[in-house]
């Protein structure tokens, strides 16, 4: 077993935390790590071996939330609201971005992006809600 700076349980239960604090089911977690949802609720308690994909991506997970968290200055549902709707820069949702993990890093950049561009401004998520056919009427609309 490698030696981690974090211990995985708290790993898991950070990965836990942050997407439940975004709405999503275990399902739907499972479907970011890669995993089943029995693999992902038997792992709970003692969380997953460090070194692993699934241990790497609950990490990188926790680093675009810990990103989301600042720029919403912690608004649940302004982190909701953005997390699943679509996103014209990363061409999906925040959440489809996030089942692979090259696609949560995207996500991370773009709110790195995001979180550079209102330094000493007031930090806020734009959302626009729209369905994918009007994200092709609406091609010039612009999507934070």
């Amino acid at each position: 077993m490698n030696r981690s700076l974090f211990p995985t349980s708290v790993v898991t239960k950070a990965f836990t935390w942050a997407y439940q604090e975004l709405g999503l089911n275990i399902k739907q977690a499972s479907e970011i790590l890669g995993i089943s949802p029995s693999s992902l609720a038997q792992t709970t308690l003692l969380g997953f071996e460090s070194g692993t994909s699934e241990y790497r991506k609950q990490l990188a997970f926790i680093r675009m939330y810990h990103l989301l968290i600042s720029l919403s200055d912690g608004d649940s549902e302004q982190m909701k609201a953005w997390f699943s709707n679509y996103n014209i820069t990363l061409g999906a949702t925040p959440f489809e971005m996030c089942k692979a993990y090259d696609g949560i890093e995207r996500v991370a950049d773009q709110l790195r992006k995001l979180k550079q561009s209102t330094c000493g401004r007031e930090r806020t998520l734009a959302v626009v809600e729209f369905s994918h056919k009007e994200h092709v009427e609406k091609a010039g609309a612009r999507l934070h």
